[in-house]
């Protein structure tokens, strides 16, 4: 269990329309500060500039995944939530230092539910 709300949360997602409308839900669930990132290099930017209580990270991201960002969070203690919508990715992201997956298409309650699982204060 977290010891601090989740206030600020980092979205690594290549897809403009799916991380403006993550960041819109989670805004509307209570978190205050929401970073979007669409590559590694952006999100590793976040994390050196204010580090995240939590994240959401599309494991695929065209040319890249977001596996260096996952180790950076788990070396400083974030948790996060791997996101796909490929299937047949899940068992292998299941092996990570992952709380879990979150597979695409998501809903506003499957976001609550995830802040809520890592200790967070969604009001959804």
């Amino acid at each position: 269990m977290r010891l601090q709300p989740i206030n600020r949360v980092l979205v690594v997602e290549d897809s403009m329309i799916i991380a403006l409308d993550t960041e819109e839900t989670l805004l509307q669930l209570g978190i205050p500060d929401v970073a979007v990132a669409g590559t590694v290099a952006g999100a590793l930017e976040c994390i050196i500039g204010a580090m995240p209580h939590f994240a959401l990270l599309d494991y695929n991201l065209g040319d890249e995944t977001s596996e260096p960002v996952a180790a950076e969070l788990a070396r400083n203690g974030v948790p996060f939530y791997f996101v796909t919508g490929y299937g047949d990715a899940v068992g292998r992201l299941t092996d990570s230092k992952a709380m879990g997956v979150l597979q695409k298409p998501f809903s506003p309650n499957d976001l609550a539910r995830v802040l809520a699982e890592a200790g967070g204060n969604a009001a959804g």
